[in-house]
């Protein structure tokens, strides 16, 4: 009993914060590793070919698309990322199954200037409004989704600011927040091209992100 009661109140820390254990509950879609160790064909999707930018700030907040995809959130799980392409910059956040029940569920975590300015949750379809989307998860570091989600929710109502380095944590951009996450709690890097700025896509190039979902 003493070892149960224990165990209930544990709690781990990442990256200097303490999480409750709680956090790393299941919140599971069937997407797992194989037996052998790698990540089966279904959820590891090709990739788009890497096309390298100028190390810049991302030129505008591009989290409102005018654009279309058939995008499901059936296999997302908790950390996870959304990005999202058609616009100027694209668009990125970071999935918290235990908000979501539908389209309408405001259950992504991004840093946006509308409809206010900051870290904030976002519906589901409005990742819908894009030209293409990718779902994608971190194999190498699957059990630390939870943790990375609850990081992100930790910072909801900081500030938008599309030129802060990405290890700042005082404000964040879209993409800036699920790098942070990520970085903070299972200490991967992945920013695809390494440089100061961070975009969406640099997520998705990243060699530790696979792609389990692509939808136009």
């Amino acid at each position: 009993m003493k070892r149960r009661m224990a165990a209930a109140l544990a709690a781990v820390m990442v990256a200097g914060i303490l999480f409750p254990a709680t956090v790393f509950a299941a919140e599971r879609s069937a997407k797992s590793v194989g037996a052998d160790g790698r990540v089966p064909a279904k959820w590891n999707l090709a990739k788009p070919e890497k096309k390298s930018h100028a190390d810049v700030a991302p030129p505008s907040a591009s989290g409102s698309g005018d654009g279309y995809n058939s995008m499901s959130f059936s296999y997302f799980d908790s950390g996870d990322m959304v990005v999202v392409l058609g616009t100027s910059t694209g668009h990125a956040g970071v999935f918290d199954r235990a908000r979501y029940v539908s389209l309408n569920s405001y259950a992504v975590l991004s840093a946006n200037t509308t409809p206010k300015n900051g870290v904030q949750y976002e519906t589901c379809v409005k990742y819908r409004r894009y030209d293409e989307a990718y779902g994608l998860w971190v194999p190498a570091r699957d059990s630390y989704g939870s943790a990375v989600r609850y990081y992100c929710r930790s910072k909801l109502n900081k500030p938008y600011d599309i030129m802060g380095a990405k290890t700042d944590e005082t404000s964040f951009y879209c993409s800036k927040l699920a790098w942070l996450g990520w970085y903070r709690c299972s200490g991967l890097d992945l920013d695809g091209d390494g440089g100061y700025w961070v975009w969406p896509i640099d997520l998705v190039n990243a060699s530790a992100t696979y792609a389990f979902g692509h939808w136009l």
